[in-house]
């Protein structure tokens, strides 16, 4: 079985693969303390057992866990967590395991065997991801079969076009796999801002806003020539948010 760890403490990587060594039929074929060089590993090499951290800068372990079981379903996840609250308990309910630092070897391998015979729980990690606050700073982005990592600081906006997120950059426009309402909530501590139900802007790209007769607003980008609109009603949210 091919094992990949995610965790920004070396320590608790290193841990962990001196005890995997210890059951044959694991393989550990990577270990990751940066979570975004770990999750643009799993894109292109799917594994079959992850243990992955929760709080973690760059990607939360939350979304990585979203993404993977979005992507590559089969693979089972293990939370190696120094959370004990509601999202660790619901795991366990919904047989999604995870270990609990600091924890022994006889706890892992009871997580080991737990994992070999219990199926993925692809439902659970949507379920606690709508509870769990976590920011990102980056985002996967789809251009034709690439999955690519899209730094937030890099979008100019996001665009609903018939049920489909467009994820705009500079240079390239890519796919989304989440609806606006999640990129909305996930990305709000990172200055985007829902101008129109069609639309999420990153106001630190934005360059000005110039009124229309009907008291909407047409925003501008620096860099870009695309104008999105501000509807009438986030108008004055909109001014209150740069007072």
């Amino acid at each position: 079985m091919q094992v990949v760890i995610i965790d920004d403490e070396k320590n608790s990587i290193e841990y962990l693969t001196e005890l995997l060594k210890k059951k044959e039929e694991f393989t550990l074929a990577g270990a990751f303390s940066d979570s975004r060089e770990g999750l643009a590993y799993l894109l292109k090499n799917p594994c079959d057992l992850l243990f992955l951290d929760i709080d973690m800068p760059g990607i939360n372990g939350m979304y990585i866990a979203e993404q993977i079981s979005s992507l590559h379903p089969k693979t089972k996840i293990c939370f190696v967590t120094a959370y004990n609250g509601y999202a660790a308990k619901a795991f366990e309910l919904n047989a999604v395991d995870y270990l609990l630092k600091p924890y022994t070897k006889e706890r892992l391998f009871k997580c080991l065997n737990k994992l070999e015979t219990t199926t993925t729980g692809q439902n659970v990690y949507q379920e606690i991801s709508g509870q769990y606050d976590y920011n990102l700073d980056m985002i996967c982005g789809f251009n034709e079969e690439d999955i690519v990592l899209i730094p937030a600081a890099d979008i100019f906006y996001i665009e609903a076009l018939q049920g489909v997120c467009m994820i705009h950059t500079r240079d390239h426009v890519f796919r989304g796999n989440k609806t606006l309402n999640f990129y909305e909530e996930k990305l709000k501590k990172n200055s985007f801002f829902r101008t129109h139900k069609c639309y999420l802007a990153n106001l630190s790209r934005a360059d000005r806003f110039r009124p229309r007769i009907n008291y909407t607003y047409d925003m501008y980008f620096k860099d870009i020539s695309d104008v999105i609109l501000v509807s009438r009603n986030k108008v004055k949210e909109l001014k209150q948010y740069f007072n």
